[in-house]
């Protein structure tokens, strides 16, 4: 009304105005309130409706008044929409004023300065207005859910920060008869409901068709469409030598002059999909989605869209929440440091050294060895003659790599400085140290460094294992590696056995206390005594808060970490927990429930990484809440539960070639 009166004054000074830029500037500093009456205006024509459907009364009011001749038979929604449209039309007619305007003019400055700030309002306005939108629709979605308190929970669709996407219905299969689905894509999840209508008061109510998704563990593709078949790795970043894929070359070898020329790879792109609107297709639900829901609570739905537009348009949108999702929890990240493997080359294991710089990798044709991130650098180790490599571990400080490998599994001990030299006095191979080995670790006990063999057998559910030490006669030489690569003695005579533990039960891990071993196995986490070669369980059976564990056959314990302040991190394939040093239960309020079924564990702290065949979930070990889920593919961890290496192998299928990468931290630095 100010505005208006100040207006009619410079209008009554003369039938011709020479100015109004300065008529308009002091209200442009007050327009605050447009905000917040424009911000709450989906409410009011929300509650309006809602108040017309059970309120006679009102109808009857806005009736007789949208017949007096001051309304002009409109609509009280005309009137609530007028502010905003009234205040969207001021800088139209002012820049159509300033077209006019000569140069030199006053007008000339104070124009642009209103229309700036009017701009900037109308701009505030519509993305308050679109957050208001946003909340009333996430409102009604709330009002219509019937779903239990659990999930409604995880929904939290009355958070401030809650977004709602894209909403559409979708059916179960592809016919115009089959159920329909009500598919609600949140921010941070996926919602699928049936939709019902109440027989009583008509109003729809939605129940939940399946379990909704979180978008970090959510895979989605078009059945006829193989580009889209992919992991969404966002975590992933190129390797500065990867410009173009290299395949590993199987006959390329140290210490022959003969190399095949590698062979470029070709990744897999989306496949550009055309649109059809012929007549024909219009209304029949024939474009397949197919969704997945990853983890032990998974599953996987195929809803029809009736046209391929609208199907392309959800997996857009899926797959651009998901990366921004990923993006904004991101903390590790994957790194390329090897070359592509193809299908016939199946990787097992690899280990580093050299503080990360070069790599090892063992697969089911033998040992190749690179430069980590340089792909064009890793070859055959062909001299070595292994045709199966299941596990290896470097031990720097010694010089020395153990491996399992052969048919057999048998145990070998290499000097490091074999692996770069084409021949050896006595052959390629060295007698194995060890047959039929299930898995091996190094470690110290009482400053001592021993190589543990362990030897599990499920027929007979029990283990077996030899410790040895290294035997190193030349007092001059400080590395076992380099005494063994002088010649002599073999690998196998240059190790003794020094003690032999059983267990009555089969193991899956191996760990290394102070004084003692900790073996994972099907009876749970067992302490070793090497002095007296007595085994007991870590866990205190009188501390009645581990009831959990002991009702628990299924259970299998796979890692342990030293965390501070003498506890340990105990993690299972179900759930993780803490216990002190006597076995006890330490900080009784917090676990983990791991969302996937993990057979690998890395820990950096203040994280633990949990291995799925699917995806990597990363938790914060101080609250146990997850922050990153890094989707893989078919993901195997190269050196399971060993904490100063992060290698994994990934494919996006297992009849497709094979990508080691390194699990790094965002802030950490590369090892070039």
């Amino acid at each position: 009304m100010e505005l208006q009166r100040a207006l009619e004054r410079r209008q009554k000074e003369s039938f011709v105005c020479y100015q109004v830029g300065d008529v308009f500037l002091p209200f442009v500093q007050n327009l605050e309130a447009y905000l917040e009456y424009c911000a709450n205006q989906p409410y009011s024509m929300y509650f309006l409706e809602a108040e017309k459907r059970t309120n006679s009364k009102v109808v009857d009011f806005l009736d007789k008044t949208d017949r007096r001749p001051e309304c002009r038979k409109l609509g009280v929604q005309h009137f609530l929409t007028r502010p905003p449209t009234r205040l969207a039309r001021y800088p139209l007619v002012l820049k159509a004023v300033l077209k006019y305007t000569p140069v030199g003019h006053p007008d000339r400055e104070t124009i642009p300065h209103v229309v700036g700030r009017i701009e900037a309002m109308l701009n505030r306005i519509n993305t308050e207005t679109g957050k208001a939108q946003n909340r009333l629709r996430l409102y009604k979605v709330d009002e219509k859910l019937v779903c239990p308190a659990i999930d409604r929970n995880d929904l939290r669709l009355t958070d401030d920060q809650r977004k709602l996407v894209r909403d559409s219905q979708l059916r179960k299969r592809g016919s115009n008869d089959s159920a329909v689905i009500q598919v609600l894509l949140l921010d941070h999840m996926l919602l699928m409901c049936k939709v019902k209508v109440d027989s009583a008061t008509g109003e729809e109510k939605y129940t939940i068709y399946k379990h909704p998704i979180p978008l970090q563990l959510l895979t989605i593709c078009i059945p006829d469409d193989p580009g889209s078949m992919r992991p969404r790795m966002a975590a992933r970043r190129d390797s500065v030598d990867q410009a173009s894929a290299f395949v590993a070359p199987p006959i390329a070898t140290v210490g022959t002059s003969k190399s095949a020329p590698p062979a470029p790879g070709t990744a897999a792109r989306p496949t550009i999909i055309s649109i059809d609107h012929s007549d024909s297709q219009k209304d029949k639900y024939l474009y397949s989605l197919q969704i997945t829901h990853l983890g032990r609570r998974g599953f996987t739905v195929t809803l029809y869209a009736n046209k391929q537009a609208d199907r392309q348009q959800w997996y857009t949108c899926i797959e651009q929440q998901q990366l921004e999702l990923m993006e904004r929890h991101r903390k590790f990240e994957l790194v390329p440091v090897a070359c592509e493997f193809p299908p016939g080359i199946r990787v097992n294991t690899a280990d580093v050294y050299d503080q990360g710089r070069a790599v090892v990798i063992g697969t089911d044709r033998g040992l190749y060895l690179g430069v980590s991130g340089k792909p064009r650098s890793f070859q055959l180790l062909s001299h070595l003659r292994h045709d199966r490599v299941y596990q290896i571990e470097i031990h720097e400080r010694l010089n020395v790599m153990a491996m399992i490998a052969d048919k057999d599994r048998n145990l070998y001990v290499y000097p490091m400085d074999q692996l770069m030299t084409a021949g050896r006095q006595g052959g390629g191979r060295i007698k194995p140290l060890h047959t039929h080995v299930s898995f091996f670790r190094f470690g110290l006990f009482q400053d001592l460094d021993i190589l543990c063999s362990v030897k599990s057998t499920t027929l007979s559910n029990q283990t077996i294992i030899h410790v040895y030490k290294p035997v190193i006669n030349n007092q001059k030489s400080r590395s076992l590696g380099r005494f063994l690569s002088l010649g002599g003695e073999s690998s196998a005579d240059s190790w003794k056995c020094i003690k032999e533990c059983y267990i009555a039960a089969e193991s899956t891990s191996l760990h290394f206390l102070r004084s003692r071993l900790c073996v994972g196995c099907s009876r749970g986490f067992e302490i070793v005594d090497l002095a007296t070669m007595n085994t007991q369980s870590l866990l205190d059976p009188a501390d009645s808060s581990l009831g959990f564990i002991n009702k628990r056959d299924t259970s299998r314990p796979i890692a342990l970490f030293r965390v501070h302040d003498g506890q340990f991190l105990l993690c299972y394939d179900e759930f993780a927990f803490y216990v002190n040093r006597n076995g006890q239960r330490a900080r009784s309020n917090w676990m983990i429930h791991w969302v996937g079924t993990p057979v690998s564990f890395k820990f950096e702290y203040p994280y633990v990484l949990a291995f799925d065949s699917q995806f990597i979930e990363v938790y914060h070990v101080e609250t146990a809440s997850v922050v990153q889920v890094i989707i893989t593919g078919n993901c195997t961890s190269l050196s399971p539960n060993k904490t100063n290496v992060n290698l994994c192998v990934t494919s996006p299928s297992p009849t497709q070639s094979q990508e080691v990468l390194r699990i790094q931290h965002i802030l950490a630095q590369d090892p070039l």
